[in-house]
């Protein structure tokens, strides 16, 4: 059997790598373009219907998503179907490493709440390289809905970020998947479609924090 029988095609965004600048937090997160993420959904093959800006700072990773879709139910039960942001964070972007370490974090977020708060930490390890998960009642998320829309501004002190240290590793691996009731999720950098993305964080993007 052929070593990569079992990788499916890559994509010129996977092939290449991605980066983005992810600029220091001073105030309070906004949709200023300067902070706003580029889209990969073009590479991606996918409807792009959210923008999502980020921030860092050395207490805590912000993020800011104003989604065009509304907001219709939370998934009941399995939150992939309904209307959330799953976001894939490693506080030290080690692309050589093929497996979920401790370094690793998956966060999922809701516009409304969930078993009484707004996100949680989800991250499954596949090794005894582990980090305890952080409780729910530590992360901020402050939703804002229309009829036709939805923004969410998110917060993750650095308590809930275990290896966190942007002044000596001033970039992070990164990826999302903003999942949307009865259509497809849009991505960052790699596509669920191709790869089990919270399985393989070699495949996330990276957020260089720059500091001015």
């Amino acid at each position: 059997m052929s070593l990569f029988e079992d990788l499916p095609a890559l994509s010129p965004v996977q092939f290449f790598g991605l980066s983005s600048d992810c600029l220091y937090l001073k105030h309070a997160l906004t949709s200023d373009k300067a902070f706003l993420l580029p889209s990969t959904s073009d590479l991606l093959s996918e409807d792009s219907f959210a923008d999502v800006y980020t921030s860092w700072n050395v207490d805590k990773l912000c993020f800011f998503i104003v989604s065009k879709a509304p907001f219709q139910n939370a998934g009941d039960g399995d939150f992939r179907r309904g209307d959330s942001v799953e976001l894939f964070i490693d506080t030290r972007d080690l692309k050589t490493k093929g497996v979920v370490s401790r370094f690793c974090h998956h966060f999922v977020f809701f516009p409304v709440q969930v078993q009484n708060f707004y996100g949680r930490e989800i991250t499954r390890f596949r090794g005894e390289d582990i980090h305890r998960l952080c409780h729910p009642e530590d992360l901020q998320a402050t939703p804002d809905l229309d009829d036709d829309s939805y923004r969410l501004s998110i917060e993750i002190p650095s308590a809930c970020l275990h290896g966190y240290d942007p002044l000596s590793f001033p970039r992070i691996g990164f990826t999302y998947r903003i999942n949307r009731t009865g259509a497809p999720p849009q991505h960052f950098a790699v596509s669920s479609e191709e790869y089990t993305i919270e399985q393989h964080p070699a495949t996330w993007g990276t957020l260089k924090l720059i500091k001015d």
